[in-house]
């Protein structure tokens, strides 16, 4: 018994061989770059596409897919040239919001990513809206 406790005492005072070190400052901690989904068409219905998130995503949305997001078969339907501003829950589009197609509202709805977005434009209003899109 006695010998045991002593092999005991000498395992326990051995420690695990880690030798003790000063405190090792590291770099900062790295960080995820941003994603935000931007909805475009494809197979005629409105899918969310993910892009680095460094401009907004309606500005995004008005510029339109890139030659890739076109060759994986996405388009879109909000007139080019078109202007989309935000302000809370509600877009304001430079066209006439009567006038833009049941797609094109889902992709400025759903990129939005607001619980409920009313669209204003031409001196109409639509909404509010939700995103039907999951």
């Amino acid at each position: 018994m006695k010998r045991a406790a002593a092999l005991a005492a000498v395992l326990l005072v051995a420690g695990c061989g880690v030798r003790p070190s000063g405190v090792i400052v590291g770099g900062p901690a790295p960080t995820a770059a941003a994603v935000i989904s931007v909805y475009f068409v494809s197979g005629g219905r409105v899918a969310p596409v993910p892009r680095p998130g460094s401009a907004s995503a309606l500005a995004q949305l008005a510029v339109g897919p890139t030659t890739a997001e076109r060759e994986q078969g996405y388009a879109t339907e909000v007139p080019a040239g078109a202007v989309l501003d935000a302000a809370g829950s509600t877009v304001t589009v430079s066209v006439d919001v009567t006038s833009l197609s049941a797609n094109a509202v889902d992709q400025i709805v759903c990129t939005t990513a607001a619980g409920s977005v009313t669209l204003v434009g031409g001196g109409q209003s639509r909404g509010p809206l939700a995103c039907p899109v999951g």
